[in-house]
């Protein structure tokens, strides 16, 4: 991906949520978290999403963090869906520029994971660009761009018990493809000396440990969903992550880009057959696309 995609993708997400609360309002589709458009700070609670990997028991619920200290602006890449923000100029042509080449990315990411799987090099495309393949850019997968803004926290400002940036939780589809908050003193496509905004990405552990997951030079962090995790009969696995918050006295801002796949809502997924063996029988049942992801966005939206 061009440096220059990224870097002007990242500053047009800043300038959107640099707007008045009433300028970036105007974004806000009123459906909630998943359908597009803009949320506000307080509308997601992601931890209560947590569930198995084929969604069969929500199981986050019960111990769900209060609301994420997050605001998000959602792409679909869909004239009829997608709001532009009229106050920040080149803000379409850039976020659709990145977005498309997510899509690029995407092709080849499920091209890799095939050839890993001993199955054709093709196996994914019908379910994500359809039968025969189309345009790098016309994903007919339920794919899209997150722009995740964690603000500053202000002095003096009382946080819930628990409350965190974006709380514990597995990615609900296919594989994520985030570019991280690289570097707060320079571009973000640096090739060395970077220094990212405290507060950022973990990984839990097998062991239950959590971990620190910085950001690299001139990479994505990718992520593997609950549908991939059912799709390969946990050959790779659906990870808990969550964003920490900065230390008490730290008053930077983060922002993310996130890129979130997923086959087409029709498809039924179940183990794949290189990935099961008379030794590794199928873990999970048949698992709708679409309904697997309706049920993970009402737990976040509540």
């Amino acid at each position: 991906v061009p440096d220059e995609v990224i870097e002007v993708a990242y500053q047009k997400g800043k300038d959107f949520f640099a707007l008045p609360p009433e300028a970036k309002a105007k974004c806000d589709l009123g459906k909630g978290y998943g359908a597009g458009g803009y949320n506000a700070r307080g509308v997601e609670r992601v931890s209560a999403s947590v569930s198995k990997p084929d969604g069969s028991e929500l199981v986050g619920a019960q111990n769900a963090r209060p609301p994420d200290l997050v605001e998000s602006m959602v792409v679909k890449r869909l004239a009829e869906i997608d709001p532009i923000p009229e106050e920040v100029p080149g803000y379409e042509k850039a976020i659709h520029r990145y977005y498309d080449e997510m899509a690029v990315l995407l092709r080849t990411l499920m091209q890799l994971t095939a050839v890993s799987l001993d199955l054709p090099i093709d196996h994914f495309e019908p379910y994500f660009y359809g039968e025969g393949g189309v345009g790098e850019e016309k994903v007919i997968g339920d794919c899209s761009l997150r722009l995740a803004y964690y603000p500053a926290l202000q002095e003096g400002q009382e946080l819930l018990p628990n409350q965190i940036r974006y709380g514990e939780h597995t990615d609900y589809t296919g594989y994520t493809i985030l570019w991280q908050d690289h570097n707060k003193d320079g571009p973000q496509t640096s090739s060395d000396n970077l220094n990212p905004p405290a507060g950022g990405l973990q990984v839990k552990m097998p062991d239950d440990t959590w971990t620190d997951c910085p950001p690299l030079p001139k990479a994505f962090t990718i992520n593997a969903g609950d549908l991939i995790q059912a799709w390969t009969n946990d050959i790779y696995r659906s990870n808990l992550h969550r964003v920490m918050n900065p230390p008490a006295d730290d008053r930077g801002d983060r922002l993310c880009l996130v890129y979130f796949t997923g086959p087409s809502g029709d498809t039924m997924i179940e183990a794949l057959p290189t990935c099961v063996s008379p030794e590794s029988p199928a873990k999970y049942a048949p698992i709708s696309a679409l309904n697997h992801l309706k049920r993970k966005l009402e737990a976040t939206n509540k």
